[in-house]
């Protein structure tokens, strides 16, 4: 009977796995294997412990039956955390930089296909066989580069960029599109995602364009869609204004959304004017306000709306650091989770609560009150926290250390703050056995385990000694990042400390450390930009992964130039102009067109950059070899300007003898004529080996 039983109970096991996407525990290279004898491609989701995005992917979407019975048929399906084992590696191979991501893989590990972001599972069907059905990106770059695209094709060129995360070439197209698109065009459905992708703002030209012809719009794409894009202006606003202290004036827009929301039809009406109420609150720095708007209206938001409301009330009360609304704010936290539905949402939520009562306590050490060390992990799980387990008994050393230190509003402080805190008698229950398996074989000892139950620190002498400091010890082997990363997780957003986060990520090579720099970006006003204090933003380490930190420098370089000095901006715009002109000789798909390098040298000679005319020299170089210039002639001329052993001589020898190998003997005589002209015996040196010369 009970072998019946457990046949029944795998075939149960069986048909569950396969009633939702069966990732397996694979390796890439196993994975590989198993996709060449299955003859199927690969469908690797990129993710991380901390990404709420993924969660919600893996809750919500891939256990559903449909995506099941898609990706199962379809992929070898296998999931992969992008900070342990093979997963940094993989990410830097396949260029993943943001998470949820989703890679198409063949057997032989070739890039298929990439999707970037969480979606619905119909979205997410879609953008695979939109993905897989295309051209690829380095195909359709061709065309449109040639000029080869008529509108429908480049709409399609757009789509697949967006869905692939390349953001800043999808913008180029896609403004490059719309700018190509007449009045009728723009009210074709064919062209609706572009249009919606543009209308973000409520003021923006391309919102009142959908307004404008709303009826019409209704009727093409349904009264749903263009209802949901109506909405998505104002929420996107909206929360901007709660979650970060934006500069006073941003708040003077509040009255004006609000009759835009009271004089039109806008879905979600209440829930959006409840929002202004919270942005006013924002914008007066009204903790007491905020608080008593968010706890008289948990029935008029939605999920999606609660995520970012209770978000932006933790970063706006921990910048106040006051106990009574931080307990307030625990209190209407741990009310608000019964009100919630999404499961990711819900588990946000409660950290929020948790947290927040936890830091709100009376002073000194708060212990949590849990039956089991396994409640403690998983609470720990919950919260992405490190636990601070005190082995204590009853003798005079307990007392002591309970009364002198733990009693102390500084080290409550701090342990609150930083840990999950957890007594643990070893002379009673499990005490003993637990103690044995964390090697404690003396009381008075702390061990500082990880979310998963593994000790990652112990301290003994507890009374010997800067016990914050040693406490801080925990996070040392990241070089502090541990502990910022936990300041970071707590809400913590000022524009100095997020320097000294950024700074701390950079040394290690974090994968967060583009997030965290387009996020620092977005903290700062005008006046702080322009700032010496934040001057690391803008050097190519950073400002190459977001257009908008390198544009904003260019934009803005004669008021860099007064706070910083004329030497110092030049220096990194010549860099950063370096480093985007040597691209394209190095990288056979960089993206940069022969007007990209036309504005370039504009740029240069309007600016009056220092070094201009090697500047120049290099841009008129690579200006040729983009277009596929092979005469030597040529090149000796653009390089007029540019010092013998800075002209990029091997790089150009290398590509353009690829393109026409008979025109070795000329480059073969220039080469002998810059080796004449150098002075660095190095140089020279170097210039002879590669030209074989004696």
């Amino acid at each position: 009977m009970k072998k019946l039983l457990l046949v029944f109970v795998g075939l149960l096991c069986s048909v569950v796995i396969f009633a939702q996407t069966n990732f397996q525990e694979l390796s890439l290279e196993k994975a590989r294997e198993q996709a060449k004898t299955e003859n199927k491609p690969i469908f690797l989701d990129c993710y991380t412990s901390w990404c709420g995005p993924c969660k919600m992917m893996a809750n919500n979407v891939f256990t559903l039956e449909a995506a099941g019975d898609y990706f199962n048929k379809n992929f070898v399906c296998v999931k992969i955390n992008m900070e342990k084992g093979e997963g940094p590696a993989i990410g830097k191979q396949y260029g993943v930089d943001a998470y949820p991501t989703f890679l198409i893989i063949n057997a032989d590990g070739k890039l298929m296909h990439k999707l970037v972001g969480a979606m619905s599972l119909e979205e997410l069907i879609e953008n695979v066989e939109c993905g897989l059905k295309a051209s690829s990106i380095a195909e359709y770059e061709t065309l449109y580069q040639s000029g080869k695209l008529d509108k429908t094709e480049q709409m399609a060129y757009w789509k697949l960029l967006s869905i692939s995360g390349e953001v800043v070439k999808a913008q180029t197209v896609g403004d490059d599109l719309w700018g190509k698109l007449s009045e009728k065009d723009k009210l074709n459905p064919t062209y609706w995602t572009l249009l919606r992708s543009r209308a973000t703002t409520i003021e923006g030209e391309e919102m009142k364009f959908v307004c404008a012809n709303r009826e019409y719009f209704e009727k093409e794409v349904g009264k749903e869609e263009v209802g949901k894009l109506i909405y998505n202006s104002f929420i996107t606003e909206l929360n901007m204004m709660i979650v970060y202290q934006l500069p006073a004036k941003k708040y003077e827009k509040v009255p004006v959304i609000k009759d835009l929301l009271k004089n039109n039809d806008v879905p979600r009406k209440e829930a959006l004017l409840k929002i202004t109420e919270l942005a006013e609150a924002r914008g007066n720095y009204d903790e007491r306000a905020y608080l008593d708007i968010l706890d008289a209206n948990l029935d008029v938001w939605d999920d999606s709306e609660k995520r970012t409301i209770f978000e932006a009330a933790k970063l706006f009360i921990s910048l106040a650091n006051g106990k009574e609304h931080t307990r307030m704010l625990g209190d209407i936290a741990l009310r608000a989770q019964e009100t919630v539905k999404d499961e990711v949402v819900k588990e946000g939520i409660i950290k929020i609560g948790l947290t927040s009562r936890r830091v709100s306590g009376k002073d000194g050490v708060y212990w949590e009150d849990l039956a089991s060390l396994k409640e403690v992990v998983e609470r720990a799980f919950l919260e992405g926290r490190y636990i601070f387990l005190y082995f204590h008994n009853d003798g005079q050393t307990s007392k002591l250390i309970n009364e002198k230190l733990f009693s102390s509003k500084e080290v409550g402080d701090y342990l609150n703050k930083f840990f999950i805190n957890y007594k643990i008698h070893v002379g009673e229950g499990d005490g003993a056995r637990i103690a044995r398996k964390y090697g404690v074989i003396v009381p008075n000892v702390v061990v500082m385990i990880d979310k998963y139950g593994d000790v990652r620190h112990r301290v003994s002498n507890l009374m010997q000694g800067d016990f914050i400091e040693r406490m801080s010890e925990t996070f040392d082997d990241n070089k502090a990042v541990g502990e910022l990363e936990t300041r970071y997780a707590m809400g913590e957003r000022s524009p100095e400390f997020m320097v000294k986060y950024l700074m701390a990520l950079a040394k290690i090579s974090s994968p967060r450390t583009s997030l965290v720099a387009v996020e620092l970006f977005a903290l700062l006003d005008d006046e702080q930009r322009v700032s010496p204090e934040f001057w690391m933003l803008y050097h190519p380490q950073f400002s190459m992964i977001s257009s908008d930190m390198k544009n904003y420098l260019f934009s803005n370089i004669q008021e860099f130039r007064e706070k910083s000095g004329v030497e110092k901006v030049d220096e990194l715009v010549a860099y950063q102009i370096n480093s985007d002109l040597n691209q394209v000789l190095y990288n056979a798909k960089a993206r940069t067109t022969a007007e990209d390098i036309d504005r370039t040298i504009q740029f240069i000679k309007q600016n009056k950059l220092q070094n201009s005319g090697q500047l120049i020299g290099l841009a008129n170089v690579v200006k040729l070899f983009k277009n596929k210039v092979c005469s030597v002639k040529e090149y000796k001329k653009a390089s007029k300007g540019m010092k013998p052993e800075e002209i990029p001589f091997a790089d150009l020898y290398a590509n353009v003898l690829a393109m026409e190998p008979g025109r070795t003997e000329e480059w073969n005589a220039w080469g002998k004529e810059i080796v004449d002209s150098l002075t660095d015996p190095k140089y020279i040196q170097w210039y002879k080996q590669f030209l074989n010369l004696k």
